[in-house]
């Protein structure tokens, strides 16, 4: 069975919700800014959603690939391309454990979307996550997305976050060396790992 959206949350309000969010924007410029891309690499973006990081890369590089496990936003992020005459993205399914990439990867980047896993299944399945994003042999990984740089928050019914240095080590368990990391706010920023 494929999965046609995420629970009801359309990639249209997905947009609107990340254009006026100041923090997911500060996230972003960072990540645009000092994501140690280089003009003929190819970049991988893992959980790409609607495309905004991968469509925003493209300019950055030679190729950018973006991958995501849902049908309608792979198809939003194609529309979105060919709107905007962007000829060096493309989209397919592939998830954090199997990112369903054959060819060789500079930069592999996940936005916004790592942290789910952690959510979903704690430490276990954010190094099952981390350890498929290694999987691509990039020189880089770029994490600009929700953890918890500040204290321990208390119990949610919406999402748990993992810590800022769960995240660091378990990149560092997958051969990667923190290089840069960006606090945004005390539950969103940027680390780049390098090897």
């Amino acid at each position: 069975m494929t999965n046609t959206e995420s629970d009801g949350y359309t990639p249209m309000e997905y947009d609107a919700d990340s254009e006026n969010d100041e923090t997911y924007q500060r996230c972003l410029a960072y990540l645009l800014a000092h994501a140690p891309i280089d003009p003929d690499d190819t970049v991988v973006d893992v959980g790409t959603g609607t495309g905004i990081v991968a469509l925003e890369l493209a300019s950055k590089c030679d190729h950018v690939v973006g991958r995501d496990i849902y049908d309608e936003w792979l198809q939003y992020a194609r529309e979105k391309a060919e709107q905007h005459g962007i000829e060096n993205v493309s989209f397919d399914h592939g998830s954090f454990r199997e990112p369903n990439v054959d060819d060789p990867v500079d930069v592999v980047v996940a936005s916004y979307a790592l942290y789910m896993a952690y959510d979903e299944g704690g430490e276990e399945e954010l190094r099952a996550a981390i350890d498929g994003l290694a999987s691509l042999d990039s020189r880089c990984v770029v994490v600009a997305d929700k953890m918890r740089f500040g204290p321990a928050q208390s119990p949610s019914d919406y999402e748990t976050l993992p810590p800022m240095g769960t995240v660091a080590n378990l990149l560092a368990d997958a051969g990667f060396t923190l290089t840069d990391v960006e606090i945004v706010s005390d539950a969103v920023g940027v680390l780049i790992a390098t090897r």
